[in-house]
């Protein structure tokens, strides 16, 4: 896998400049519209598969946050931009402030430690196993990474299927989220921050986050500091803004569509 740090062409940071104002104003809109503030929500740029060099353009168009969905492959970026960015790869402006790396993708239990050591928030720890992973990770690190509890939001009995079986997302089942999320809370080195979904294929996504809100106030009981409710991708950010999305996870709408995985 090639992360690809040289700098950007002028056509290229063009489009992203461009797809970023949009996204900016969609994201605006659904605000306005949920009478909600647009400074409130956070945008995380969703690079998996794109070069580090599209992360190092958009950081110096205003850009701090963004989503990797494999340790093999949000590690070496990680490492990539820290050191465009320290090297001053193209202009230099606007590039004060730290990146921060989301883990966004399905955590397999051996990669838990890993990507402890790099990412700044994980967003998809959907089981108990994980939790000690995590925590050994962070520990060694030295680091305090905040952790989504990742919430199932298929209807039982009418979820998607893949292959011979099993929903297409991932997620705990919202009456689990409770345990692992005490789990996370009683570990010293990571800091619950809420919860995360994503809206089930090929169903209206708006009711599927309003069930996520449900989750999200019921942990809110207990947790009063698990804030974050991370929802809402490029097609459905509105539906997301409206149930009281704190972080949107926007990669298509930003980049454009994705290059095929080597």
């Amino acid at each position: 896998m090639t992360v690809g740090t040289a700098p950007t062409s002028a056509e290229r940071t063009g489009e992203l400049r461009h797809n970023l104002a949009d996204v900016r104003e969609r994201i605006a809109a659904a605000a306005r519209a949920a009478g909600r503030d647009p400074a409130a929500l956070t945008l995380i740029a969703v690079s998996k598969t794109w070069p580090a060099a599209d992360v190092l353009a958009l950081t110096r168009l205003g850009i701090d946050q963004f989503g990797e969905n494999r340790d093999q492959e949000g590690r070496p970026k990680s490492v990539a931009v820290a050191t465009g960015r320290s090297a001053g790869v193209g202009p230099t402006t606007a590039i004060a402030d730290p990146v921060t790396w989301h883990f966004i993708g399905r955590l397999q239990r051996n990669k838990a430690r890993a990507v402890a050591s790099w990412a700044d928030w994980i967003h998809s720890v959907d089981r108990e196993s994980l939790v000690s992973g995590l925590e050994a990770g962070a520990a060694a690190a030295g680091r305090t990474p905040s952790v989504c509890i990742q919430v199932s939001l298929d209807v039982p009995g009418s979820e998607p299927t893949v292959g011979p079986g099993g929903p297409t997302r991932g997620g705990a089942p919202p009456d689990a989220v409770e345990r692992i999320a005490q789990l996370v809370a009683d570990a010293p080195h990571l800091r619950l921050a809420g919860v995360m979904a994503v809206a089930p294929i090929g169903r209206p996504a708006r009711p599927a986050f309003a069930r996520l809100r449900v989750v999200h106030e019921r942990l809110l009981a207990d947790h009063p500091r698990a804030t974050v409710m991370s929802a809402g991708m490029s097609s459905d950010l509105a539906d997301a803004v409206a149930e009281g999305a704190t972080h949107l996870r926007v990669g298509t709408a930003l980049f454009g569509h994705r290059p095929r995985f080597p």
